[in-house]
């Protein structure tokens, strides 16, 4: 929870941001920040925008997951439902088709048959792929090749976007990308 000088803080970043124009000249000029001063009281009003955003984050998260409780709950009670009018036609369907074989069910709300399926196979990879290898079957083995990058650069030079071998040899594949300095700021709270 923000406390009150945290508070202080945003207003008065928000109302520094938002200031009016200058009715004389219409227009508004930019602050600056000219020392240390006065990027400490930048640094304060960030710190108190990164906690009211954690703030808001935490509260988002505890509603999302009432929200989200919810929901299962209500639509545990619909599947519950939907189940039993699933077996009602299932029992229904059953007796049907003991009486006729190619008993199809079918109004205009919806229809009901009974469908043959492929047997499911389940696998036990480790035991496969050892039993696979001891009776020489290893076509059936697919080995996933990939670069390791990591140890790749640590071989290579880099002249211009291009990596370059030890032996001065152009690796295609690869184009070297010179990235802008990025700002990072640290608050301490």
């Amino acid at each position: 929870m923000l406390n009150e000088l945290e508070l202080l803080e945003i207003r008065e970043a928000e109302n520094f941001m938002y200031q009016e124009i200058d009715e004389e000249t219409n227009t508004t000029e930019r602050f600056k920040i000219t020392n240390i001063e006065q990027a400490n009281w930048a640094f304060r009003k960030i710190a108190a925008f990164k906690k009211k955003q954690r703030e808001n984050e935490e509260l988002a998260k505890a509603e999302i997951e009432r929200i989200t409780n919810w929901l299962q709950r209500e639509n545990e009670k619909i599947q519950r439902s939907i189940e039993f009018f699933e077996s009602l036609i299932a029992e229904y369907l059953t007796t049907e088709r003991q009486k006729d074989p190619k008993f199809k069910l079918s109004t205009p709300y919806g229809k009901a048959t009974f469908r043959k399926q492929q047997p499911k196979w389940n696998y036990d990879d480790i035991a496969l792929l050892n039993w696979l290898k001891q009776n020489n079957m290893q076509e059936y083995i697919r080995i996933k090749e990939e670069v390791n990058k990591a140890e790749l650069k640590k071989v290579l030079n880099v002249e211009g976007n291009k990596a370059i071998t030890e032996d001065g040899v152009v690796v295609e594949g690869i184009t070297i990308e010179e990235q802008p300095e990025k700002l990072v700021i640290e608050i301490q709270e």
